[in-house]
């Protein structure tokens, strides 16, 4: 037997839901978004004066957030994450004002704490403006404003994280009893980036032949990749700094091995970050000099590893950016883990 449970189409104050014209209803569901973002501001507000008086304490509870558990009946991850909040809000006057007025949501409150951890007297000097830009932002766009802050106001920590992010990268590979191969994983935005450029090389509306009778899912299952970087010169000149991509920050050290084995252009971008003018593109090594180099080499050339050409990349032994030529004799294949290793002048031994 099926209950159904019928819900008041019209409550005292709100305008009658199936009166409202498509524009009223956009506008209404606008208000209620503002109106819900007060509440779960006032909610934030009520549990850090909660944790203040020591309620959770006096009343039996170990913790804020099994007080807000017993309250709620919340997962204690999200209870755990609303008593962050509350916390946070308490030295970030300008985010607490906007959250209570409903400019913000608490997704981009928890976004703004953890930029105000990173740096708390940096953030407090640029607080406003930062809650102005968040506010303002589409939603996907406000975690790039805000690392983007991050890196202008910690340059070597913003290094570190783009390298702790390769510290957690996982992949995982099982066959089924069916034969389909499952796959599970966490990517760096390196290996994320050329994952994505595979997957929409042959996926994306504009890459299908007409004639393809494929799902797009079938698509992206036999794609190939195709990744796009824009590098300001002197950062890779330096070889310092993080570089924006799509699928994450990098390196410019990571940069610089990218270009190592690549199709160079050159973009002049204005002030504005429009691109002014590109020049033709070339690539850094020819084919043919490619398959004099797997034919020397054969496979990577760090002692003891094994790995095929194929899965190589032509590593410059001297950058070609530092006046290294692209010859056989300044080359030398590297898989993947080596070619990092190289570059970020960890020391191994090189094969003659």
């Amino acid at each position: 037997m099926v209950v159904g449970v019928a819900l008041p189409s019209h409550r005292p104050g709100l305008p009658a839901v199936g009166g409202l014209s498509d524009e009223g209803l956009a506008e209404e569901v606008r208000r209620a978004l503002r109106e819900s973002r007060r509440w779960e501001a006032r909610r934030v507000e009520l549990i850090a004066e909660a944790d203040r008086r020591g309620l959770p304490d006096r009343q039996g509870y170990g913790s804020t957030t099994a007080w807000l558990i017993g309250l709620s009946g919340e997962p204690a991850a999200v209870c755990r994450s609303q008593v962050a909040v509350a916390a946070a809000l308490e030295d970030m006057p300008e985010t607490r004002k906007a959250f209570a007025s409903g400019e913000v949501s608490e997704s981009s409150v928890k976004l703004l704490a953890g930029a105000q951890a990173v740096a708390p007297e940096q953030f407090a000097r640029d607080e406003a403006a930062l809650v102005a830009q968040v506010a303002a932002a589409p939603a996907g766009r406000a975690p790039r404003v805000l690392a983007e802050w991050k890196r202008h106001t910690d340059p070597a920590g913003a290094e570190a994280e783009v390298e702790r992010l390769h510290t957690l990268r996982a992949l995982h590979l099982s066959t089924a009893w069916s034969g389909m191969v499952h796959i599970n994983g966490d990517l760096d935005p390196e290996a994320g980036g050329v994952v994505l450029a595979a997957i929409r090389s042959l996926a994306e509306p504009a890459s299908l032949d007409p004639a393809d009778t494929r799902t797009p899912a079938q698509c992206r299952a036999s794609s190939r990749p195709h990744l796009t970087i824009t590098v300001p010169w002197d950062t890779l000149q330096q070889g310092h700094g993080v570089v924006d991509t799509e699928a994450g920050p990098l390196t410019a050290v990571s940069a610089r091995r990218l270009a190592c084995d690549a199709t160079v252009s050159r973009l002049i971008i204005q002030h504005s970050g429009r691109p002014a003018e590109a020049g033709p593109s070339r690539r850094v090594i020819h084919p043919s000099l490619r398959r004099a180099v797997e034919a020397r080499d054969q496979h990577c050339t760090h002692p003891g590893c094994d790995t095929p050409a194929r899965w190589c990349d032509a590593h410059h032994v001297t950058h070609w950016i530092e006046g290294g030529a692209t010859t056989l004799a300044n080359l030398r294949l590297l898989c993947r883990r080596h070619h990092r290793a190289a570059h970020h002048h960890e020391p191994y031994p090189r094969r003659q």
